[in-house]
This record gives C-alpha cells, structure tokens and sequence, in this order.
C-alpha cells in the first residue's frame, strides 16, 4: 500500500522539527532526519533540496501557527483592553513553546536569522493588522484614545518583538513576561505623573 505524499512530507516536516528543537540545526544530521521519519533518503530529497529548505518549512509553519494562536486569543477576548492583553500575553508565552522559531533561531542567529527574516516579516505584518483592529476597535468603543491606530499597532508589535530579541538572546523567560506586564502597564496607563 502506498503512503499519500501529504503523509510522506507531513512525516518529514514533523520528525525534523522535533529534531530541530531538540538538537539544533547544525546538529541534526539527514540520517536522524530520516530515521525519526521512517523514509528513504531518496525520499526525502523528493521533497526538499536539503536540511536547510526543511528548515525554512519548520520556521514558515511556526510562525504560522504563532499568528492563528494570537488571532483565536484575540477573538475570544471580549473588550479591547482584554484583546490587547491577550494578544501580548499569547505572543511572548509562544515564544518558549515554539523551539524552532525561536531556541534554534538563537543558536544559529547570524547565519539563519537573515533567511527567515522574511517569513517572519510576513507574519509581522499580519500581527500589525490584528493588532490595529484592536485599536481600531478599542477607539470605536471609547476604550482607547489613539489618534494613528496604524502607527501604534507598529510600535507595539516592534515592543513585543523587542522583548522576543531580548530574550532569544538572554534566554530568561521570567524577564520576559516581566517585560510583558511592563509594556502592558505602559500601554494602559501611561508613563505620565497624574
């Protein structure tokens, strides 16, 4: 009986991604790769050129699955203050759960972080749409008082990813939701004496 090609590649994608997370790229051999896939190597060369394009799918499905978990949380939040919360909260706690996008991204950052710079940049600007209807929605609602909704969004998605930067190379996770609550309490309140 012949295994469907969706099965095949998904097997692939998935025994390397756990590989990548536990190993890093530089570590991971093909032979590992196959192995934990159950195919050939031919086979797998069938549907990537070489370790570092699987590489690229692992970082392009992450980043997917990072901008659906923001978008659902986002949604089930009921006021624009929740749903700002729950974007920030969601997002950095992703960070740790998502070790290819991030943990394998550190150990490699010069010669890898340029190359998945552009998927990351596609999801970003997903992020900074989720994040102006919030604000959007907050201004409509009487909730916030942003006069450039689209320049904000930016600002907070760059903050967001600054912390991410902060502690892809720090690795201390308790800085990190620190900095979230942080930027939380900016956002809300403001750094102004009343």
């Amino acid at each position: 009986m012949d295994v469907p090609v969706a099965d095949t590649r998904e097997r692939i994608v998935t025994a390397a991604q756990a590989l990548f997370a536990r190993f890093g790229l530089r570590k991971t051999t093909m032979e590992e790769i196959v192995h934990r896939a159950k195919v050939a190597k031919g086979t797998f060369y069938k549907y990537f050129s070489n370790k570092e394009v699987l590489f690229m799918e692992v970082i392009e499905r992450e980043s997917a699955t990072l901008t659906a978990l923001i978008r659902d949380a986002v949604h089930n939040a009921p006021t624009p203050q929740d749903k700002m919360t729950a974007y920030l909260k969601v997002r950095l706690r992703t960070v740790a759960e998502l070790a290819n996008l991030y943990e394998v991204t550190r150990e490699t950052v010069d010669e890898y972080w340029p190359r998945c710079e552009d998927i990351r940049k596609k999801h970003l600007l997903e992020e900074q749409r989720i994040v102006r209807r919030i604000i959007e929605d907050g201004v409509s609602a009487g909730t916030f008082e942003v006069h450039t909704p689209e320049l904000a969004a930016c600002a907070i998605v760059m903050a967001a990813r600054g912390l991410e930067s902060s502690w892809m190379l720090e690795a201390n996770l308790m800085e990190l939701e620190e900095g979230a609550n942080t930027l939380l309490d900016v956002l809300f309140t403001g750094i102004l004496r009343r």
